[in-house]
């Protein structure tokens, strides 16, 4: 068994902005939105509906917050992208580069399914560049590319020593082919 080593995912100042001012308005609107189903609202058919809404609300809130990047872990024969439920694990035998990604690779992405700011940018993202890639990011800057089974774009607080942790993790597994 090799040593791991752990990679912090700080947010920066944008997304921790991001968070607070999402959480607020949706925990307040949701808050008003119970207050007048159970105080103003007479019929049971819409109390029930604008119940059900703040339900969907909330979960919405607490699935990002379980599902968000909180660092990234190289052990044995994995890169993990730790979250609170359902970690991301990228085999290092599937790993074909690890490096920066340039600045402005990221520009035009659409995010297909997933979080665009609130607890981090996380979830499938595609652009004419890359196609595309899965980001698991805390930060606007420091990005690198996985590029493995499919695209990885992540941000650990010291992105150079994550890809020498990773090319280290990769030695063993680089010249497994027939020669």
């Amino acid at each position: 068994m090799t040593e791991s080593s752990v990679f912090a995912a700080p947010w920066d100042q944008k997304i921790t902005l991001v968070t607070v001012l999402v959480s607020l308005l949706l925990l307040g609107s949701t808050a008003f939105v119970i207050w007048l189903a159970l105080e103003r609202v007479p019929s049971a058919a819409i109390r029930a509906l604008l119940l059900f809404g703040a339900l969907v609300a909330l979960a919405a809130l607490a699935g990002g917050a379980l599902l968000a990047p909180r660092r990234y872990t190289i052990q044995d024969d994995r890169v993990v992208v730790e979250r609170a439920v359902c970690p991301v694990e990228i085999p290092i035998a599937s790993i074909r580069a690890v490096e920066p990604l340039a600045r402005g690779s990221l520009s035009g992405s659409l995010r297909v399914a997933g979080s665009g700011g609130a607890f981090g940018y996380f979830g499938r993202f595609r652009n004419q560049a890359l196609g595309d890639y899965r980001m698991y990011a805390t930060r606007s800057d420091g990005y690198v590319i996985v590029r493995a089974d499919r695209l990885y774009v992540l941000t650990p607080e010291a992105p150079d020593r994550f890809i020498e942790a990773v090319n280290r993790a990769r030695r063993p597994h680089a010249g497994g082919g027939a020669l």
